[in-house]
């Protein structure tokens, strides 16, 4: 997320160039230092000393001179780093110093009181103020005391209030400076965020086409080659037939050519489009379902009690159960019948779907027919139970067999509880990967 730039060319280059900031105030601090020791040195010519008489004294002078003016500059451009640190340094160099250079150091002095609320904490700047008290504004109360001067508490609050104003200005900076990060960090984070959101709604849009494509083709093309199959069986001794077939094959052909259209059109045309507001097959399609498996050769019986609750979503979800169990039963089942068993009632709606034992005599499925199962379909129908928070079961069934078994709430939407795949007549999870194999090994 691009946040806009702050108002001002020439905030905006400081901001930028801290570095140069801070040594353009070091060589300011050099500049007026210099110029006070040029004044000195004039006054000395004119007859005022500045500097003792003895020239070794004269050299320590010079010496320490030297070496706060080089801890001072070190500090200010150390400022942004150590302001603490650097407001004790500068302290202890005003500790002593009666020379025309004490002027200059507590101007820097100042400057690294500013810092330390800006760059640190409100509560590093309150100890920085009392430091910055003890060379500045308390030898002024101690020596007026010992003096007995009168304006001594005075000129003691004149400075200490000059100094808490500096104070005061790099707590209200610090603070804005503070809060602005914190709301750009806010920022940050919603736009992260919001481009996690992104991700996983393309991801759940994905895995919900990948669903719908995997139910329109394998049950399609599934119910098309063995009405193939039977048909060219069937061309010789039963030509009605054979022709019959290819009718019914070519019709659930443009079926699947139709949903396969509403799909396609609903991703270009969006939510809003005709194509997204057609209806998607439900429970009373279920019987129409079940013909067209017979037709393809399968035994189907239908068993449905109760009424249906009504809930789309929920009638959308168990007529694909239905859809995927039948194509798997016709894809491995090898001619065995299929119970289709339906309960509705207000709460859920219990789909179950069961085979019998492969028939003896019948050959293993065709690798055309369906192969070893790539694991989409159980896993898809058990997601699509699970955004309903229902329970789904796969597995070998008591006797032989295949069962599949799904509990699918009423009018609950979206749901995260987790999901429940076990083996049905245990108590057992099935694991993800067995069901996934299960389905390309179904008897």
């Amino acid at each position: 997320m691009k946040l806009p730039r702050e108002p001002g060319v020439i905030r905006r280059w400081l901001a930028a160039h801290p570095l140069a900031v801070d040594i353009f105030i070091a060589g300011s601090y050099l500049f007026g230092n210099g110029s006070l020791a040029l004044l000195g040195w004039i006054s000395s010519l004119a007859g005022t000393p500045v500097l003792p008489h003895e020239p070794p004294l004269v050299a320590l002078v010079v010496l320490l001179s030297l070496v706060r003016t080089v801890v001072v500059c070190a500090a200010l451009i150390l400022r942004r780093r150590y302001p603490l640190l650097g407001t004790i340094a500068v302290a202890l160099c005003c500790f002593g110093d009666d020379t025309v250079l004490l002027a200059g150091n507590v101007v820097a002095l100042l400057f690294l009181l500013y810092a330390v609320p800006v760059y640190r904490s409100v509560r590093a700047g309150w100890v920085a103020y009392g430091i910055a008290l003890l060379p500045t504004a308390l030898p002024m109360l101690i020596s007026g005391t010992i003096n007995r001067e009168s304006d001594t508490v005075a000129g003691f609050l004149i400075v200490s209030l000059g100094i808490l104003a500096v104070l005061m200005l790099g707590i209200n900076l610090g603070n804005r400076r503070r809060y602005l990060r914190a709301i750009i960090d806010r920022a940050h984070q919603l736009a992260r965020e919001r481009d996690q959101l992104a991700r996983l709604a393309v991801a759940e849009e994905r895995s919900r086409i990948a669903r719908d494509m995997h139910d329109i083709v394998a049950h399609s093309v599934s119910v098309m080659i063995a009405l193939s199959e039977g048909a060219a069986r069937a061309a010789e001794v039963a030509p009605e037939a054979a022709s019959d077939a290819m009718r019914r094959s070519a019709e659930t052909g443009r079926t699947a050519l139709g949903e396969m259209r509403r799909l396609l059109g609903a991703l270009q045309e969006g939510d809003d489009g005709p194509a997204a507001r057609a209806p998607q097959p439900g429970v009373a399609e279920i019987p129409e379902l079940v013909q067209s498996f017979r037709d393809a050769g399968l035994t189907v019986r239908l068993s449905e009690k109760g009424t249906p609750s009504g809930d789309r979503g929920q009638e959308v979800a168990v007529y694909r159960v239905v859809q995927e169990s039948l194509t798997n039963a016709l894809r491995h089942a090898g001619g065995a019948s299929v119970d289709v068993t339906l309960v509705h009632d207000r709460v859920a709606t219990t789909a179950e779907v069961r085979n019998g034992p492969r028939l003896s005599g019948n050959a293993a499925p065709d690798p055309g027919l369906g192969g070893v199962g790539s694991g989409r379909g159980l896993r898809g129908i058990a997601e699509r139970v699970r955004v309903f928070g229902g329970e789904f079961s796969a597995g070998p069934a008591e006797g032989g067999g295949w069962v599949v078994r799904a509990v699918v709430p009423a009018g609950l939407g979206q749901h995260t509880a987790p999901l429940v795949i076990q083996q049905p007549g245990t108590t057992q999870p099935l694991d993800r990967d067995t069901v996934e194999g299960n389905e390309g090994s179904a008897p």
